[in-house]
């Protein structure tokens, strides 16, 4: 007779997957559509932020923005760490007092309408959140981000739903704490409206 005897198994709950809203970020069982971009949103000598490629969903679009930026020579250290630290700890959700650290993000419209990262439009306890009334954008994860004693990136994935529009629509950065005045770069939105055609679901 063995000593030891293995314990019975855990009992094993049904989990019921939860379909996500479209608002809330791209269909977890569909493939989306890439569709490069390479729209430089803003750049000086140290700091480059831009928009490398559109992940087109049937309903929204996913805005991949990356950020890259540089220590030139002569930047002493504790210089180069705190505006390190500051930039990957990147705030792009809304806050009230919308601090000069947070660098935000936003869409204009054709019509005059726009959508930002920190307008918070998805503010609600509810679950899951009312079907908003208008246009959303937000940043749900920040992506990747890594930094050395020279170098520092980072990816920023932005949900825009629903689709834009088949015509040009522009995209604004502003960044108080490392300089980035009010900056607006033209994106054509009719690639974008196209390629949600190509979107596919795993199986058919």
């Amino acid at each position: 007779m063995d000593f030891f005897t293995a314990p019975p198994p855990p009992e094993r709950k049904p989990m019921k997957r939860e379909k996500r809203p479209p608002w809330l970020g791209p269909p977890e069982d569909f493939v989306g559509a890439v569709v490069p971009v390479d729209r430089t949103l803003f750049r000086t000598e140290t700091l480059a932020i831009v928009l490398t490629d559109a992940v087109v969903f049937p309903e929204g679009v996913r805005l991949n923005v990356r950020m890259a930026f540089r220590r030139l020579e002569g930047v002493n250290d504790d210089t180069w760490w705190d505006h390190h630290d500051r930039l990957l700890d990147f705030h792009g959700h809304r806050d009230a007092r919308l601090p000069d650290e947070n660098m935000r993000l936003g869409i204009r419209f054709s019509d005059g309408s726009k959508v930002t990262t920190v307008d918070g439009t998805l503010d609600t306890e509810e679950w899951p959140p009312p079907r908003p009334d208008g246009p959303v954008l937000h940043c749900r994860l920040p992506g990747n981000r890594s930094g050395s004693d020279d170098f520092a990136t980072g990816h920023w994935p932005l949900w825009l739903w629903p689709l834009p529009p088949p015509e040009p629509f522009e995209v604004a950065v502003e960044w108080p704490a490392f300089e980035v005045p009010l900056t607006f770069t033209e994106i054509d939105g009719a690639p974008l409206v196209a390629a949600a055609r190509r979107a596919h679901s795993y199986w058919p």
